[in-house]
């Protein structure tokens, strides 16, 4: 496939990329690994993940990873081709944790029987859950069909993202990604990131609901 790159466009995403910003984030719950932990956690089939993950898209809830405007599209010729979700953390109407809104929006599509068994499975995966520092601006999910790899997307979505992050008066951008991930990491640490911390878990059974036991913070200045 030759790249045209004059027919790329950024955009906010909209209602109409549903679809596409439910696959990203299934893939970036894999990480290139074939795993969808999310899907473990709750123990129920990727199929029904992304019916459930569509479903909190829907619902519009400002200020959390699973919301249509936290995300910036790539569009090529006019079909989407990347995605990258990123939000200023307590940025809604009731200055909440997003993880807290994720976790509500989950529960609230989800059969009580799957929030049930997600419960038993936290304790397993508490040393990954990574936090997010409010007033920090958050980068979460990001996604490119390999048709369109090494156009340099990522980064031009990040530098989307950094754009909104100054015009909402965010400090700091944050994101994080499993230390084996080395194309996030060298593509954020070319744009100034710095690792900052590090997230390990050597619980026996997380590599049952992740594919690695390792997730890495890493923070930049924004001036």
């Amino acid at each position: 496939m030759t790249i045209d790159a004059s027919k790329y466009k950024i955009r906010p995403a909209t209602l109409d990329d549903v679809d596409f910003l439910t696959e990203t984030v299934l893939q970036a719950e894999k990480s290139s690994s074939g795993m969808c932990g999310m899907a473990k956690y709750f123990e129920i089939t990727e199929d029904e993940l992304r019916g459930y993950i569509k479903q909190t898209f829907e619902e519009e809830v400002d200020g959390c990873e699973l919301s249509i405007g936290s995300f910036i599209v790539i569009e090529y010729d006019g079909e989407v081709v990347a995605a990258m979700g990123g939000w200023l953390e307590g940025n809604n109407e009731d200055n909440m944790p997003s993880s807290l809104l994720k976790s509500n929006l989950l529960m609230y599509v989800l059969p009580r029987n799957k929030v049930l068994k997600s419960k038993e499975n936290a304790e397993i995966i508490k040393d990954l859950n990574v936090e997010k520092e409010m007033g920090a601006y958050q980068l979460e999910y990001s996604y490119i069909l390999p048709e369109h790899r090494g156009q340099f997307l990522l980064q031009d979505l990040t530098e989307a993202h950094i754009g909104r992050a100054k015009n909402l008066g965010a400090k700091k951008i944050q994101g994080h990604a499993f230390e084996a991930n080395k194309i996030i990491l060298l593509t954020n640490k070319s744009m100034g990131f710095k690792i900052t911390k590090k997230y390990v878990s050597n619980h026996p059974r997380i590599l049952e609901f992740y594919p690695y036991n390792t997730i890495v913070l890493m923070e930049k200045e924004i001036k």
